[in-house]
């Protein structure tokens, strides 16, 4: 979604449509907010503003956008249970 816009608003971060269909949403949900989100800000691929919950490219972004650019122009051909 960050390679969509730059910042997002962490509303913008639809747990429904990023879980998988048979995915306990609750479960999901807390695992973005206290585990994927923070590893993402720790390694500085994403800046976190929890106060404004807004979510943007950190400095380490540069290092991952070809790959994130590779996947969401080729999101169609992934695999339904693509994580």
């Amino acid at each position: 979604m960050l390679a969509e816009g730059n910042p997002r608003e962490g509303e913008d971060f639809d747990q429904e449509q990023l879980s998988a269909a048979d995915e306990d949403l609750d479960l999901f949900t807390s695992e973005l907010y206290h585990v994927h989100l923070p590893k993402l800000e720790e390694r500085g691929y994403i800046t976190w503003d929890r106060d404004a919950d807004e979510i943007s490219h950190g400095p380490n972004y540069e290092e991952i956008e070809p790959l994130v650019t590779l996947m969401g122009d080729h999101e169609d051909e992934l695999p339904a249970d693509w994580p």
